[in-house]
């Protein structure tokens, strides 16, 4: 079955990271490219098996919470480590390195793009160098 999609938005190379310390929060990767004509807005991400998530921004050695993301039309956003990144935090205990959980995306305009995202355990994906969570 294929994911949910708003329209002209496509989610691509989806990851979370699961923490290498039990309670810390997971950390989501992913890239949003905006194939429409209009810009559109991220207000939010809901991961399934987690408690809540955040869109979170690193900059500078911190890291801060974001409420939104515009990504213009035609433009690729990248959330990777090291900048943009969603936080799921209470990941469940039944969220496995190798399996697949949902990653659900809502835009300003109450649209929702929902794709499967790999799991992996820390170490394995991206590099946490430098992260301070």
């Amino acid at each position: 079955m294929p994911p949910d999609a708003k329209p002209g938005m496509a989610l691509a190379k989806g990851q979370m990271t699961l923490p290498i310390v039990a309670g810390r929060p997971a950390a989501v990767y992913f890239e949003l490219t905006n194939g429409g004509k209009e810009s559109v807005t991220l207000v939010a991400a809901y991961v399934d098996g987690a408690t809540t998530a955040e869109m979170h921004e690193t900059t500078g050695g911190s890291m801060k919470q974001r409420e939104a993301v515009e990504i213009a039309p035609g433009a690729t956003v990248a959330f990777a480590q090291g900048g943009l990144h969603v936080m799921a935090f209470e990941p469940s205990e039944d969220l496995a390195e190798g399996a697949t959980t949902e990653l659900t995306l809502t835009f300003s305009d109450g649209d929702k793009l929902s794709a499967p995202i790999e799991i992996v355990s820390a170490g394995m994906g991206h590099d946490m160098h430098g992260m301070d969570h």
